[in-house]
């Protein structure tokens, strides 16, 4: 089951479908994460949910494991 780190809290349903299609890695906390945070936190995991307000840099991908395969971006807009 691929593995999922997601960065901010969620609606509960959308973390409830979640949990049904991934091994996931939540943020019941709502902390807004460092770039150093997410970068240790996402080691060994595939994928990553990120939040607008999530410092997701050049440099900080390219700090992210090998294992991170993809990178989404759970908001609207063109301004992220």
């Amino acid at each position: 089951m691929k593995k999922v780190f997601v960065t901010r809290k969620l609606l509960k349903e959308n973390e409830e479908k979640l949990k049904e299609l991934f091994d996931v890695k939540l943020n019941s906390d709502d902390k807004i994460y460092s770039a150093a945070e997410i970068i240790e936190g996402s080691k060994n995991f595939d994928g990553i949910l990120s939040s607008v307000t999530d410092p997701i840099s050049a440099d900080t991908i390219s700090k992210f494991s090998n294992s991170i395969k993809i990178i989404a971006n759970g908001a609207v807009g063109f301004g992220n």
